[in-house]
């Protein structure tokens, strides 16, 4: 697996009643992002909380972040979600300039970090 330059994690609060709806479209834009070059994951996360998601998505660089918000099915996603929404999402984009591998995450060791 490549290292990340971005990690991006936002919070997604859909409107009750519309959490399948929400969902679905979730999916899509998963499912085509992951066919991005220039993106290393797209995690889809439900919450315990009905209709909170969370995406966890890396991305190797900023240009393949920007480039992803040109993609057809990232502009579908736009154009769909507002009236799943109960609020805006909570978006965080973190600019990485190390990453470490844990030897033995099992559980991690404070001594293995590197």
């Amino acid at each position: 697996m490549s290292d990340p330059e971005l990690i991006l994690v936002a919070e997604v609060h859909g409107r009750a009643g519309l959490v399948a709806e929400l969902r679905a479209l979730l999916a899509d834009v998963a499912r085509g992002s992951e066919g991005e070059g220039g993106c290393l994951g797209f995690r889809v996360l439900a919450t315990d909380d009905p209709g909170e998601f969370v995406l966890l998505e890396s991305w190797a660089s900023e240009d393949a972040l920007r480039a992803h918000y040109d993609t057809p099915h990232y502009r579908r996603y736009r154009e769909q979600v507002g009236p799943l929404l109960a609020r805006p999402s909570d978006v965080v984009v973190h600019h990485l300039a190390a990453t470490v591998h844990v030897s033995d995450p099992n559980p991690p060791d404070p001594g293995t970090l590197g």
